[in-house]
């Protein structure tokens, strides 16, 4: 719990592997006011860059001192029926500013939500976010070259979709240089459907299976980071080592892996722009490698 302060580590640990409003709300209220929201030198932010005609399909741009810099792509989560790329004026404010003032141009998107709109839609707006990416390159101070993207909790599964599903990322592959996977539902239990899960992948539950990111993990070589956290629940940590188990298989070796240790499902992301940098250095080396 490198940089986690003692009090945060002791309230996360009294809430635990749970995760409701009510444990949304207290963890923000545990990370808004230690959060860093100072641009820094040569940072601009441009908001509510639109990438489609949707209201949803709209994107901030956290701009990087400089050019030619790496791009990252975040995809918030939200349970498939909601989330937003800046609910409240501090996350994901956050994470855009803080990879930003260490030189990689971000991009925090929202995308288009069940039951309205179902899937693939989730994931095909994750490919209109990257490709709205690499169109703007130049002109957000990026390099074409060397994007990535990062997704979490729902965001992750629309991410992983794009990632690994060809009948959505096309023939031209994802275009990614890598990708960021925490704390995703990949594989949707068909036995147990919940109901954000049934909003999205639909009331036929035997279609699930084909739809799942992880039935289509040999469909792309995009290096990966996958990470969750101590306190995850159980339905949302164990897609993450059922997915890391698939890629090892694949590739004949482990990706990249972090366990968050002492953190919640979204502390993580929360923490980004505060005094704890675990997960935010290991994505950042990450980044250099690729």
């Amino acid at each position: 719990m490198v940089g986690m302060p003692p009090d945060v580590a002791k309230k996360i640990r009294e809430i635990g592997p749970n995760f409701n409003q009510d444990v949304l709300f207290a963890t923000q209220d545990l990370y808004k006011r230690r959060v860093d929201l100072t641009p820094g030198p040569g940072v601009t932010v441009i908001k509510d860059m639109p990438y489609g005609a949707d209201p949803r399909q709209k994107l901030d741009v956290y701009r990087a001192a400089g050019s030619n810099n790496p791009i990252l792509v975040y995809v918030p989560g939200g349970g498939f029926v909601g989330g937003d790329k800046n609910a409240d004026g501090v996350f994901y404010v956050n994470l855009g500013l803080d990879f930003a003032r260490r030189g990689i141009t971000t991009v925090i998107m929202n995308y288009r939500l069940a039951p309205q709109f179902k899937f693939p839609s989730g994931s095909e707006d994750v490919g209109a976010g990257i490709a709205w990416a690499r169109e703007n390159a130049a002109t957000i101070g990026g390099d074409a070259q060397r994007i990535f993207a990062f997704g979490q909790s729902a965001g992750a599964a629309h991410l992983a979709s794009y990632i690994f599903d060809k009948s959505i990322h096309g023939p031209r592959g994802p275009g990614l240089a890598g990708g960021i996977l925490t704390s995703g539902p990949y594989r949707a239990d068909a036995k147990k459907p919940m109901p954000p899960m049934v909003a999205y992948y639909g009331e036929d539950t035997s279609l699930w299976e084909a739809r799942a990111p992880y039935t289509h993990v040999m469909d792309s070589k995009v290096p990966l980071f996958l990470g969750c956290s101590e306190f995850d629940p159980a339905f949302l940590a164990a897609p993450t080592f059922e997915l890391a188990q698939a890629v090892t298989l694949r590739d004949g070796k482990s990706p990249d892996f972090a366990w968050s240790k002492g953190h919640n499902h979204v502390s993580t992301v929360m923490a980004f722009g505060t005094e704890d940098d675990e997960l935010g250095s290991r994505v950042r080396e990450f980044i250099t490698r690729h």
